[in-house]
């Protein structure tokens, strides 16, 4: 997920509220919905979210998901 702009630098750039973290916050809120609903969709279950921040570089997005399949992050 993209919630920093890209960077020349090694570090990420600015925080993209209008996309970044708008997505996040839909995402995160649309998990709390689920989770606390009166007649939850999956019983007994806990949904949730790993969220990484590939600063909109492929590769690094990349290697992130690579170390999270291994489970390394």
């Amino acid at each position: 997920m993209m919630v920093h702009e890209r960077s020349d630098s090694i570090t990420c750039g600015p925080v993209m509220p209008q996309g970044g973290i708008q997505a996040l916050e839909a995402m995160l809120f649309t998990l709390d919905q689920l989770n606390s609903s009166p007649e939850p969709l999956l019983p007994n279950i806990t949904l949730g979210a790993h969220i990484l921040d590939d600063c909109d570089k492929d590769t690094y997005g990349l290697e992130m998901a690579v170390d999270f399949i291994k489970g390394n992050r």
